[in-house]
């Protein structure tokens, strides 16, 4: 059973004074269906977590946050420079998502 725990409204203001340029689609995901483990098997933080508190060894990634990951070490992140979501790989190499990639599209999709 995919358990799920939304965010209130003052835990989403609570997220956006720390990190005020989150993407919107993030913050009424985490409102509208919960943090937990999406449809996709994707499992979602209650909130963002440094690089370095996964992958030790990035030290520099001041500009990303990892949102979330595969269970199967990849992370799902956000690039704040390039307003952008990617993800970082099992050993902390960072893709960016195409242009056109939508939070919920990938979150909704079943195993």
């Amino acid at each position: 059973m995919n358990e799920r725990k939304r965010l209130t409204s003052c835990e989403i203001a609570v997220l956006v004074e720390v990190y005020p340029a989150l993407p919107v689609d993030y913050l009424a995901y985490l409102r509208e269906v919960g943090w937990g483990t999406a449809a996709s098997g994707h499992m979602v933080y209650s909130g963002p977590v440094h690089p370095d508190e996964i992958y030790p060894q990035v030290t520099t990634e001041s500009q990303r946050v990892i949102l979330g990951d595969d269970s199967q070490g990849f992370s799902l992140g956000y690039d704040f420079s390039s307003e952008s979501y990617g993800e970082f790989s099992d050993v902390g190499d960072w893709s960016i998502f195409p242009s056109d990639f939508v939070l919920s599209s990938l979150l909704s999709r079943s195993g």
